[in-house]
């Protein structure tokens, strides 16, 4: 399966860069989004990625805005506008790509926009969320250090600091952490009502697995949530992303 790159515009009129995996033949596309910060070449996506190729499904994956190498910068970015970015994306994948079935999944903040997106789009047929997070009111805490969070409040940003990593000396304005306290997580899962997968990692070192329990609570039915025993955030162990792909691919087969 080939791995084709693409580029579409967002609301914003800025331009945001992918790619598509295509089968020869699928009637289910899966949009991939990523965490942060990371991007959708970043590891998860590319495991994703290489996993999907040996299947019948359709990938998209894609950079949000202010995520390199699509447009605007990275100390401008909110969560808000990766949220909005989600609906372009499927209007790229709608327009040059049938198909019958649409699933929306993410991890880590990605799971976090999926969750606030799939309701206000009817052509999402499931949601999966991988170390989903319930709350950003609380769960702002699992992404910034005690550090990280005296310097938005004393600089008006932070510089990370992750030698060989893309990140390395970027800026994030304050603007990324105040809108953490404003975005609804529960509201929207309670919006969405059709079939929802949250797989969570049980040693998960970043978001609780309370974060995935309280989530799979607010949820409507039919869901599903499976805690992949020993797993960590990203499901680093093969054996244990191979159980989370198992999970994924007979949730994506049956009907509901």
């Amino acid at each position: 399966m080939a791995v084709k790159p693409i580029s579409f515009l967002n609301g914003r009129g800025l331009t945001l860069r992918g790619y598509v995996q295509v089968p020869k033949k699928y009637d289910t596309a899966i949009v991939f989004l990523h965490g942060f910060p990371s991007n959708c070449r970043g590891f998860s996506s590319s495991r994703l990625m290489k996993a999907i190729s040996r299947t019948n499904y359709l990938l998209l994956v894609f950079n949000f805005s202010h995520t390199p190498p699509s447009d605007g910068k990275f100390a401008d970015k909110l969560m808000s506008r990766e949220v909005e970015d989600i609906r372009y994306a499927i209007n790229f994948l709608e327009k040059n790509y049938p198909f019958k079935q649409l699933i929306l999944a993410g991890i880590s903040t990605g799971a976090i926009d999926a969750s606030l997106y799939a309701h206000r789009d009817t052509r999402i047929d499931k949601l999966i969320l991988l170390g989903a997070e319930s709350d950003t009111r609380h769960s702002v805490r699992y992404d910034f250090t005690d550090q990280q969070v005296r310097e938005f409040w004393t600089k008006g940003r932070i510089v990370y600091h992750r030698p060989g990593h893309w990140v390395h000396r970027k800026k994030l304005n304050k603007a990324f952490y105040d809108e953490f306290f404003t975005l609804n997580i529960p509201a929207a899962i309670k919006k969405y009502k059709k079939p929802v997968l949250i797989i969570h990692g049980e040693k998960d070192e970043a978001v609780p697995l309370k974060d995935a329990q309280e989530l799979f609570a607010l949820a409507n039915k039919p869901k599903k949530l499976v805690i992949v025993k020993g797993a960590d955030h990203r499901f680093s162990n093969p054996q244990h992303f191979r159980k989370a792909l198992k999970v994924i691919q007979k949730f994506i087969r049956k009907k509901f």
